[in-house]
Order: structure tokens, then sequence, then C-alpha cells
């Protein structure tokens, strides 16, 4: 019983940290535009560009559609 709990408390820790985040991401993005487009800057000088196209393993090839992948006839 005490286990559950834990892992209850800390699902809903997880939850609450990463809603706060988010949170501050979209305020940032709305209050400070320019800082924003400046972390986006240094983001992909450190990081690289993002990839063009997302590669995944053969195994899941037609399995798995991206959401920029999907048309708008598909129901999934």
């Amino acid at each position: 019983m005490t286990e559950v709990l834990h892992n209850a408390i800390a699902d809903y820790e997880q939850k609450q940290f990463w809603q706060t985040v988010n949170e501050q991401v979209g305020q940032t993005q709305r209050e400070d535009p320019e800082g924003w487009a400046d972390y986006l800057t240094e983001r992909e000088q450190v990081l690289g560009p993002r990839p063009r196209s997302r590669r995944i393993a053969p195994e899941w090839d037609g399995l798995i559609t991206f959401p920029e992948e999907k048309d708008e006839t598909d129901a999934r």
C-alpha cells in the first residue's frame, strides 16, 4: 500500500513539474519573443539543426504515422 501511494505521489509531482515547465515556456514565448528566438538560435548552434526527416527502425516503418504525415481523411 505504501509503495502504491509513493508511486502515485511521484507521478503527480512529475506531472506538476512538467505542467509548470510548459507554462513557463509559453509565458516566455509570449512575453519575450526576441529572447525566445535567441534561445532557439543558441540551441541550434549547440545541438545542430533539426533533422529534415525522422528516422525510425525498419521494423517500425509503416506502423507509425507522424503528425506532419497524416492526411485529413485518416481517423487515427
